[in-house]
């Protein structure tokens, strides 16, 4: 009934605040300045002293209580209750992040180190989980080219949590995205908060590594519905981070510009693009390697072949090996 009172009950409260500001008003005075009627500012009336509120001293005069020695009592009691359901919850809590641990634990025996997550909304909630866990560095490849504008969104307030615990950030992208405004425009973000972004022509896979303790990969670099692996054993995790430096060593930060060929030289777009090509891979196969159309890919292959005077692939092949391209 108190919390009818106070949230839901805006006729007894208007009535019971009449009579605290003007104590020697009858009904009748409060009915003509609230505005409610005679039969409602009884009802109110009746709900007040149910609550021991208001002390009739005449039939059309009342006396209001103290708020604090009726109120009082029954808010403390309310607070007391709240304290055991918070301390009930935190309990409960602890107890889920105890499961949370040995899930994970779980994952890692059965797996002897390396857990296989199966399932777009198992590895999104694993990777948000080491996001959060991860204290001095996270490292990543994006490969796949430019990433959505909601997609973008979606990662800021990870991301500006980690940057808020002082966790370093390096990314790289492929250079497709230079030309993408949305993931532009959110390196430069990452870039104003202290994290680093650089772009290379090919990525090897998607890759996360956490203070170099934990990496996740694709179980299948060319097929993402495999799911993804979640890396401990230190060996691997040292390999994958020595792969990530090499990686950055070799890219450009968003916001300059990328190398261009010099001369009658190879730019390192035209080694990926020869090297992609010797190894067989389709036009359709190098685009999603690079983030690019088959369209472009097909323009590119033109014009270089321009560039090393060949008349078919083949032949652009062998120029660029006695040209030291490849």
């Amino acid at each position: 009934m108190l919390d009818e009172f106070l949230e839901a009950d805006a006729e007894a409260v208007s009535v019971y605040r009449s009579l605290l500001t003007n104590p020697s008003w009858t009904l009748h005075d409060v009915q003509r300045h609230t505005g409610l009627t005679e039969d409602e500012v009884r009802a109110a009336v009746d709900r007040l002293s149910d609550l021991s509120l208001l002390s009739p001293v005449t039939d059309t005069t009342y006396l209001p209580m103290n708020p604090e020695t009726i109120l009082g009592p029954v808010l403390r009691r309310r607070e007391a209750q709240l304290d055991a359901e918070r301390a009930h919850l935190s309990r409960h809590q602890a107890v889920v992040a105890e499961f949370t641990k040995e899930y994970a634990a779980l994952g890692l025996r059965h797996t002897g180190g390396a857990e296989h997550l199966v399932g777009v909304n198992a590895v999104r909630t694993r990777l948000e989980q080491l996001s959060r866990d991860a204290v001095q560095e996270v490292c990543t490849f994006t490969p796949g080219g430019a990433v959505s504008a909601a997609g973008l969104e979606s990662a800021r307030p990870l991301d500006q949590e980690s940057f808020d615990r002082g966790v370093r950030m390096r990314s790289v992208y492929l250079d497709s995205v230079r030309n993408d405004q949305p993931t532009s425009d959110y390196a430069t973000w990452l870039t104003s908060m202290g994290g680093q972004v650089r772009t290379v022509p090919a990525l090897p896979m998607r890759m996360i590594i956490c203070d170099r303790e934990v990496a996740v990969v694709p179980v299948n670099a060319e097929d993402s519905r495999q799911g993804a692996l979640v890396v401990r054993y230190q060996g691997v995790v040292q390999a994958l981070a020595e792969l990530f430096e090499l990686v950055w060593a070799q890219g450009v930060p968003l916001g300059a510009e990328a190398p261009a060929a010099v001369g009658d030289g190879a730019s390192e777009r035209d080694r990926v693009l020869l090297k992609l090509l010797s190894e067989g891979m389709t036009d359709q196969g190098i685009a999603r390697k690079l983030g690019l159309s088959v369209r472009t890919i097909r323009r590119l292959m033109s014009d270089l072949m321009k560039r090393l005077d060949a008349q078919s692939r083949f032949e652009a092949g062998a120029e660029a090996v006695r040209r030291g391209w490849l």
